[in-house]
């Protein structure tokens, strides 16, 4: 078989597919890849693994129904070029224009996967916002029509997807536990006897793209809150700068240094190493993940976790029955906590329990460790792609996946 990956972000292909497209060719696929960007560390990756990668002109940022018939083109072209068996799209726009172009190009296969509905499926705020969901909506249902299997994340966007008569009748929808997580890439590194938490320089970290809706300004409202009260409590900012209208502009996060509340690393490739230093992830967003692949890094790691009861983001923290809640609304998990979405005072207050627990901190980073191999391992989840692909044979319990809810079928 003949497999053609179609992302928007190129860098993706490494850090979020790399053990699935290594699956691919492991299991006899011819793998072709193609995103927006030509990144020359993206060449290297896919040409050790015996594959391809083609890229075509795409602006991944924004849907311009007017300006994007050059990337219409450039996939129609690419797709009568390669002639591949299937197409295994994933982000938001190579979905929704990857399935319709891949039909019109008559591709045998068509796969889809949603990794997150993101911020357009956020409740709107604006007409604008309102508007661009209308049509985002419109595009994903004459997508995915087009579809042979749609893959998903969490059971919370299946349900809403249901809900709105997205799933097209008769299409298999198998959930998959976010990405997955490669735990030998992302090793344990307990935390027992660490210089820095004895000292009470608990370093707490968000590792994202540097958006308004992943609460960006939320961490930094906390750093700074906690900073007064602690100033020996260290918080680190990584991630790039995004185009996206949702974006955190440079000018705030150059105050934040400025000021001493945090400090912001930029881009960093090597997030396995730069996990080591830390103590506490932090990610308190409102952006529709499926689940965050910075969090399961972290999860993987034996990092505890402070995030949201956001769709996505929520499966990251394990709670017990009768957990703990704080004054703030925090719930306490067995590896972190679960703030409400935009509340400063519940992160900062979790925030706060590990520096007045210095102990738990180790306690919740085997936690973590734990979940991440127990739900999150890339194994597991890429073994549910491969099943339903036909690359290896399915089971009676995987076939189970494909079938969430029970409203699907009238879907």
């Amino acid at each position: 078989m003949k497999v053609l990956v179609l992302t928007a972000d190129a860098n993706t292909l490494i850090y979020h597919r790399g053990d699935l497209i290594r699956d691919f060719a492991a299991n006899g696929c011819e793998v072709v890849t193609s995103a927006a960007e030509d990144y020359p560390h993206v060449q290297k990756f896919v040409r050790e693994i015996g594959a391809r990668h083609v890229p075509i002109r795409m602006v991944r940022s924004r849907v311009n129904l007017a300006k994007d018939w050059i990337t219409w083109l450039d996939m129609f072209r690419l797709f009568q070029r390669e002639v591949p068996d299937a197409l295994f799209a994933y982000t938001i726009k190579s979905v929704v224009y990857g399935c319709v172009v891949a039909r019109l190009a008559k591709v045998p296969k068509v796969y889809a996967l949603l990794p997150g509905l993101g911020f357009t499926f956020v409740k709107p705020e604006t007409l604008k916002q309102s508007l661009v969901q209308w049509i985002s909506k419109a595009l994903h249902r004459f997508a995915l029509k087009r579809a042979d299997v749609i893959f998903m994340q969490n059971k919370d966007d299946v349900q809403l997807f249901t809900e709105m008569k997205m799933l097209p009748p008769g299409v298999p929808v198998h959930v998959t536990a976010g990405s997955g997580v490669n735990t030998d890439e992302y090793p344990h590194v307990p935390m027992e006897g660490d210089a820095g938490i004895a000292e009470g320089r608990i370093r707490f970290v968000l590792v994202s793209r540097l958006l308004i809706s992943k609460g960006v300004r939320v961490f930094a409202e906390a750093a700074r809150k906690i900073k007064a009260k602690y100033p020996k409590a260290e918080f680190h900012l990584v991630g790039p700068f995004d185009p996206n209208p949702n974006r955190v502009e440079e000018s705030e996060v150059e105050q934040w240094v400025k000021e001493g509340t945090l400090v912001h690393h930029g881009m960093v490739r090597d997030i396995p190493a730069l996990l080591k230093t830390m103590h506490v992830f932090c990610l308190p967003t409102w952006y529709r993940e499926g689940v965050p692949h910075a969090t399961l890094e972290a999860l993987s790691t034996g990092r505890g976790i402070i995030t949201t009861e956001s769709v996505g983001a929520k499966e990251c923290v394990a709670l017990t029955p009768g957990a703990k809640t704080l004054p703030s609304g925090a719930k306490q998990g067995v590896n972190g906590f679960l703030c409400p979405t935009k509340d400063v005072d519940a992160v900062a207050e979790a925030m706060q329990y590990f520096i007045d627990h210095p102990d738990q901190v180790a306690v919740m980073g085997r936690a973590s460790r734990k979940l991440a191999e127990e739900v999150f391992d890339v194994r597991i989840v890429d073994e549910i792609i491969l099943r339903a692909m036909n690359l290896i044979p399915a089971t009676a319990a995987e076939t189970s996946h494909a079938t969430p809810c029970p409203e699907m079928a009238s879907a």
